[in-house]
């Protein structure tokens, strides 16, 4: 099951004009190969307008492949390979589900649409203006009146100046399938007013992503994974490190504590997944050192701490708050056996 979903605005995918530098073609072509990267990630749902190719069509922009060998020729570029660039953008470009299906809204009737900052201006012609803003204002309404299923979606585009885009449009009509609260948005003269967030690189779209609401809505331990390594991720840019997404590691999580965080997340307040998060990426980044104390072999403050026979872990604990607590097992590489979480009279460590 996704825990988060991103649309990819179809400019991104644009090839661009030969008169850049080189340094520009470089850019442009990570950036492509990085999002193709989200194609094969099982937490995430990828997705674009079905519209897109039509969009580059317009703009003379498709098909790609004489695009990028006219711009590789002008720049001298050698590293990439003009035929695999354009299987990854065609890969992209018929990905399914589109953005429509996925959301299961087609298109709206509006005027007088306006974003701030502005992005439009990133367009580099009518076709992808046009499909951008029919994206950006569906995307805002769901976000405004279906949240249980749009709140996790970024949009991602060429160049992105905010995390928050404004939505401003006189909304006439909204073509779609769906159940719920449309019949909502306010109709002319009164403006929808909303907004949508977005981002131009990676760093950039896990901060677009709560992982509190993905741990909240996950159904298994994968989904508890990636909110950890969500927060991790976020934490470590916080301290000025350069992290790894591909390699964030410190961690092991043990086979009871799943349904232990689960439960403690249905019996406590709103706000303690956000809390057991922070309490995590402290064990395991060793911070906040002072919070984490020995579980010992008995009650008494002097006497040894306990330690795993099979491989000489020593058990810790750490406060998530005034009720709950976080044991973990600290083995001897280093590294965080995430064991269980439970109320503050409960010793108990699992094997």
């Amino acid at each position: 099951m996704s825990s988060a979903t991103v649309t990819i605005d179809a400019g991104v995918l644009a090839v661009p004009q030969a008169h850049g530098s080189a340094e520009d073609v470089h850019g442009y072509v990570e950036r492509i190969l990085d999002w193709a990267q989200l194609l094969d990630e099982p937490w995430i749902a990828l997705c674009m307008s079905e519209y897109a190719s039509e969009a580059l069509s317009t703009d003379e922009l498709f098909p790609v492949r004489e695009h990028l060998r006219l711009l590789f020729s002008h720049h001298g570029i050698q590293e990439y390979d003009i035929n695999t660039v354009a299987a990854v953008i065609n890969r992209l470009l018929q990905h399914t589900p589109s953005f429509e299906t996925y959301y299961r809204v087609r298109d709206t009737l509006s005027e007088d649409l306006s974003t701030s900052p502005d992005v439009m201006q990133f367009c580099t012609g009518h076709g992808l203006q046009t499909d951008l803003a029919r994206c950006i204002l569906l995307l805002a309404i769901l976000r405004k009146h279906c949240q249980g299923d749009i709140l996790q979606n970024a949009l991602i585009l060429k160049h992105c100046p905010e995390r928050t885009i404004r939505v401003r449009a006189l909304v006439h009509e909204i073509e779609h399938e769906r159940d719920d609260q449309l019949s909502d948005v306010p109709i002319p003269p009164e403006y929808f007013e909303g907004d949508v967030l977005a981002c131009d690189d990676f760093r950039g779209l896990l901060t677009c992503i709560d992982e509190s609401a993905v741990l909240t809505a996950s159904t298994d331990i994968a989904g508890i994974e990636i909110a950890i390594r969500i927060r991790l991720y976020k934490s470590r840019i916080e301290r000025h490190e350069e992290p790894n997404w591909d390699n964030i590691g410190g961690m092991v999580i043990g086979d009871h504590f799943e349904g232990a965080i689960r439960q403690c997340s249905r019996d406590a307040d709103p706000g303690f997944p956000d809390r057991a998060l922070r309490a995590v990426c402290e064990a395991i980044d060793k911070q906040s050192l002072r919070s984490i104390h020995p579980l010992r072999t008995s009650p008494g403050g002097s006497d040894p701490p306990r330690r795993r026979s099979s491989d000489n872990a020593k058990a810790s604990r750490r406060d998530i708050d005034h009720e709950y607590h976080l044991h973990f097992w600290e083995l001897p590489n280093g590294c965080i056996e995430l064991a269980t979480v439970g109320v503050h009279n409960d010793f108990a460590i699992p094997e």
